[in-house]
């Protein structure tokens, strides 16, 4: 075993969106010496290109699968997270939705103070550089430029006039005054291009002293002193082992699979669950690996005459519309327009997102509607299942657990079929509806289908909640409860899941976290609750 006798200031486990926007904001200070270790690769120039960019493949993602799902007819859901510098920021579908402002005043309805939407607006609006410039809702000078999408196909067109005609207000932006309704989803690009976590934050500091960072890097475990993270033991790309030590902090941003996984290969977590897998139990934190939420989502798919404009009758000129001038299908995500909803008046927040795809895998020349849950009522969760590091974890997002998910599924398809009977579809007609089908017509064949088709919308949060209570992890700091030297900053420290593509969240978080470490070394505030 190599031992690295130098020692850092802060050790980032995962270069993730998270693990990005750290080494970016912790390295401005000067003198600061900052490690970075990611499991994954570099960022590779093809996912740059947005609809090329979309990628889940094993070249950049954990190839992750849920245990069988009760309440989704027994099914093993692939389950992907991002694998490579810039996290999943790096292969997702760049869409830049925070979600609702009641989602974070949930958030301190909790108790977790400081961590509403109005606490949490300033930390947004710092991530962020819109293309139409600054406004009490949006940014103008942040790292990631944020703008609407370059290409707008006639299919999500469509859809944003069928909903209005149905009553669901046009909103030019979610992300503005109005965070519900219909229109276009703004994207994470600059000039046509994918602007995630890599390239916006890690780029520029790439060439600062204080940074190091090492890909190829699977951290095994934390090594703790009594109650303080001192070190970090990890593998390189030729499977060599060595440590190296944190003076200041070990900052876990591996995600909220990875993360809960490493504290318990650490030996914090279940104790009983810990000595029953062959871990040695460092320190019993019960909710770690818990409270697993996810959003969940249905196709509804129909027929369509047109072609679509990711056909590869188009690629020449797609090809050459993108050469030059950063402009059609190929600046496109794929998932252009939608609409956030309530299923029923009596729900007090948006439950129901709608994202048009204008080309799916599940059928050649179909669109779809596709339904999302924004919320999940049982949390599911995820656990370490030995000491080998290399294990894949156990994942169970428990979906569909819950009368109330499945009937409020019900609903979204429903809305879904209400959506395409429309009078806007005159300028994009759709077929014959392909899934769920003319056939599936009662609650109990619609629920049914739900449990036939749903799958991951690859938004899981909350493995290492904040919060005050027995079964919270980290504390409103981020500092892991009862051990020293040590914060999560990612998607896992959620304590309910927002009704939001997370991404944003994640950005959010990670410049929160940013200015609660700057304080704890200036001396302000460190010991604040």
């Amino acid at each position: 075993m190599s031992d690295r006798r130098r020692e850092w200031d802060y050790i980032i486990v995962g270069g993730g969106t998270a693990g990005c926007v750290l080494a970016a904001r912790l390295t401005e200070r000067r003198g600061s010496r900052v490690l970075l270790l990611e499991a994954g690769s570099e960022y590779a120039r093809v996912l740059s290109v947005p609809l090329l960019g979309l990628q889940r493949t094993a070249a950049f993602s954990w190839q992750y699968a849920t245990v069988q799902q009760r309440g989704l007819s027994q099914r093993r859901i692939s389950f992907p997270l991002g694998k490579v510098l810039g996290g999943s920021s790096s292969t997702n579908a760049m869409m830049y939705y925070r979600g609702t402002r009641a989602s974070y005043d949930r958030w301190c309805e909790l108790g977790n103070i400081g961590w509403s939407s109005a606490d949490l607006l300033p930390y947004f609006r710092k991530c962020e550089s819109w293309e139409h410039g600054a406004s009490e809702f949006h940014g103008d000078s942040g790292p990631v430029h944020v703008s609407m999408p370059r290409h707008q196909a006639p299919f999500s067109t469509a859809f944003v006039e069928a909903c209005t005609e149905l009553g669901i207000p046009y909103t030019e932006d979610f992300n503005g005054p109005r965070d519900e309704g219909t229109g276009f989803y703004a994207v994470m690009q600059w000039r046509g291009r994918r602007w995630g976590a890599a390239p916006a934050y890690l780029g520029p500091a790439r060439h600062r002293d204080g940074l190091r960072v090492e890909t190829g890097a699977v951290v095994r475990r934390l090594l703790i002193d009594g109650s303080r993270v001192t070190a970090v033991e990890f593998q390189d790309q030729e499977g060599s082992v060595h440590r190296v030590a944190a003076a200041r902090e070990v900052i876990l941003s591996a995600g909220p699979v990875n993360s809960p996984k490493l504290l318990m290969l650490s030996g914090v977590g279940p104790a009983d669950y810990l000595r029953g897998i062959g871990v040695a139990v460092h320190h019993d934190l019960p909710g770690v690996g818990g409270n697993l939420l996810d959003h969940v989502r249905m196709p509804v798919l129909y027929e369509s005459h047109r072609r679509s404009p990711a056909n590869p009758a188009n690629w020449i000129p797609a090809a050459f519309d993108y050469a030059f001038r950063r402009r059609g299908v190929l600046a496109s995500n794929c998932c252009e327009s939608g609409a956030v909803v309530r299923s029923s008046p009596r729900v007090r927040a948006p439950d129901l997102q709608f994202v048009t795809h204008f080309q799916t895998s599940l059928r050649p020349g179909a669109v779809d509607l596709e339904c999302n849950l924004r919320g999940s009522s049982v949390p599911g969760t995820v656990r370490a299942v030995s000491p080998d590091p290399m294990a894949f974890p156990a994942i169970d997002p428990n979906y569909f657990a819950s009368d109330v998910d499945i009937e409020t599924a019900i609903r979204g398809v429903r809305l879904a079929r209400e959506i395409a009977r429309q009078p806007g579809w005159r300028s994009f007609p759709l077929g014959k509806e392909t899934l769920p089908g003319p056939d599936i017509q009662t609650d109990a064949e619609i629920a049914a289908y739900c449990r036939a088709m749903a799958t991951t919308s690859f938004h899981p949060v909350g493995t290492c909640r904040i919060g005050h209570d027995p079964l919270a992890v980290v504390d409103n700091r981020l500092r892991v409860r009862g051990l020293d030297n040590v914060r999560i900053v990612d998607a896992s420290i959620m304590p309910d899941i927002p009704n939001a593509n997370t991404c944003a969240t994640v950005l959010m978080i990670a410049e929160k976290a940013a200015d609660l470490i700057a304080h704890a070394v200036d001396g302000a505030g460190a010991d604040a609750a």
